[in-house]
């Protein structure tokens, strides 16, 4: 018979549960420990792409992306939206639920001086998520804001945005032998934190 016994450290803030195990997964995930799904809504369709966490604090979890894409579009009709972390080598798995909201212009533009020049230039020349005719159609865009910005500093577009996913529910999964796995989730009322057990 299978002796359980937790996993999941009882800690009554998860974003110090969420240090610990993000701090872990940096030093023993091969590619991307950043990497998170998220998951949008539009039209009542979810839809679901993987994200780079670039950081998080107290407030939320923040990642940058193009606001006219399908995920920008989605998040300015329905906020509501999920992420989800997985860890293969621990053998973990975080699930988010909560709102996201556009981040200041000032951190916007603080993050994106610090991007490779290379990526600056490839948020100017994507039109994200919309058709393209060709791969040359894209190379073409990127050699012409290439030259526009030739020997200049490139600003930040205003199309181009920071994301703050304010958790309403953090859910902590590790895995178990024959699927009884060890879950704790926290659930924020009123700004506190409140935490139970599910069964897996």
């Amino acid at each position: 018979m299978l002796k359980h016994k937790d996993l999941i450290e009882q800690i009554k803030d998860p974003f110090e549960l969420f240090k610990k195990w993000y701090d872990l997964a940096c030093e023993t995930e091969i590619n991307d420990p950043n990497a998170m799904t998220l998951s949008t809504v539009y039209n009542n369709q979810p839809s679901s792409r993987v994200v780079l966490l670039k950081s998080y604090d107290q407030n939320g979890f923040v990642f940058y992306t193009n606001s006219n894409s399908k995920k920008g579009t989605s998040i300015q009709i329905n906020n509501n939206v999920a992420l989800n972390f997985h860890w293969k080598t621990q053998n973990r798995q975080i699930r988010i639920e909560g709102n996201a909201n556009i981040v200041s212009d000032s951190i916007a533009d603080s993050y994106f001086k610090s991007r490779p020049r290379g990526s600056q230039i490839g948020a100017w020349s994507s039109n994200q998520s919309a058709d393209l005719s060709s791969r040359e159609e894209l190379l073409d865009s990127i050699e012409k804001f290439e030259k526009k910005f030739k020997d200049k500093d490139i600003p930040r577009p205003t199309h181009w945005n920071g994301y703050l996913v304010i958790p309403r529910l953090i859910e902590f999964w590790q895995e178990m032998p024959y699927r009884v796995h060890d879950r704790i989730i926290y659930t924020n009322t009123d700004n506190i934190w409140v935490t139970k057990k599910l069964y897996p």
